[in-house]
């Protein structure tokens, strides 16, 4: 119970940083809301009365706590855009971006954590030697080469999926048809990161005096590798999850670009082309909390994983 409750106390003190950082960073934005929306022949007594309405003739400090108290209450404003709610509008688009963010690092793991075991056991082969080059090449190039490059080949040469959009219609299959490219993108970008990660918690749980009496006493190698190392560096395995699933949020917003998905991402990039403040701090909010959301349930699913760590 006081491990739930110093996560949710950190969790609160994290999520009000948030709050006022995404504000003062999104006021940052040059250009002028009231001016964008009336164009450019607006007169003053027009944009000063928009500015009067959207609060923005107010001081910073006056905006800013009249933010924090409607955030609070979960009211972000509307969009100066489509004058919906500006949180409505996120949640609607939600669960395009976290369908992607959570395929794309379902994909990583499935590929990551293995071959990185892999390759920690096999430390210095030739199979070592190629996944490692393998995986630095995976870092180095960016998300969004790796997007156009299976553009060109997955749909226009070889014609496998959809380059583009997400099916709005149609059964499960199809959307899945659409999900499996950028997905597929996405995890393969993100698995490089594991691979490497898990690589090094491995080699470092394989070096222990534990692993050692194994081996000396004749336990089975694959045993001492994927039952007992593996156990021990669980912990560290999970945080690098953790930390990577803000990378693969981070990289849904430009894999949403690319192939012209629906999502938060490209949302927020319509928004701040807009200057839609109200949009723009209510998905970053948003994706931050989802990010911070999931590294607290992580490290209280360090708790079940090794018993000891619950009672630091």
């Amino acid at each position: 119970m006081d491990r739930l409750l110093r996560q949710l106390s950190q969790l609160a003190i994290t999520v009000f940083g948030i709050v006022t950082v995404t504000f003062f960073l999104v006021r940052m934005i040059p250009g002028d809301p009231a001016q964008y929306m009336l164009g450019d022949y607006a007169t003053e007594e027009a944009l000063a009365t928009l500015r009067a309405q959207l609060g923005l003739d107010q001081p910073v400090y006056v905006q800013y706590g009249l933010y924090v108290l409607r955030a609070v209450t979960g009211d972000f404003g509307s969009s100066v855009v489509t004058g919906r709610p500006a949180l409505e509008e996120i949640l609607f688009s939600l669960p395009d971006s976290a369908i992607l963010a959570f395929a794309g690092l379902a994909v990583a793991v499935v590929i990551g954590i293995p071959l990185g075991i892999l390759t920690a056991e096999r430390q210095g082969s030739w199979s070592d030697m190629l996944i490692m080059i393998v995986a630095l090449f995976g870092i180095s190039f960016p998300v969004f080469w790796l997007g156009l490059a299976s553009v060109l080949l997955f749909s226009q040469e070889l014609k496998w999926f959809p380059a583009l959009g997400a099916s709005s219609g149609g059964g499960v299959l199809t959307h899945l048809h659409h999900l499996v490219l950028p997905a597929g993108v996405l995890g393969i970008s993100v698995a490089a990161y594991i691979t490497r990660l898990t690589r090094s918690a491995m080699l470092e749980v394989l070096g222990q005096d534990c692993i050692r009496v194994a081996r000396a006493m004749g336990v089975p190698e694959r045993r001492v590798v994927w039952r007992l190392a593996l156990k021990n560096a669980l912990v560290p395995i999970l945080a690098i999850v953790g930390v990577t699933f803000a990378w693969s949020l981070g990289s849904a917003i430009l894999i949403e670009v690319v192939f012209s998905r629906p999502g938060i991402g490209s949302m927020i990039l319509k928004a701040v082309s807009a200057r839609d403040y109200q949009l723009v701090q209510a998905g970053v909010l948003v994706l931050a909390v989802a990010v911070v959301l999931v590294n607290s349930l992580l490290d209280l699913a360090y708790g079940l994983v090794d018993p000891r760590l619950s009672t630091r």
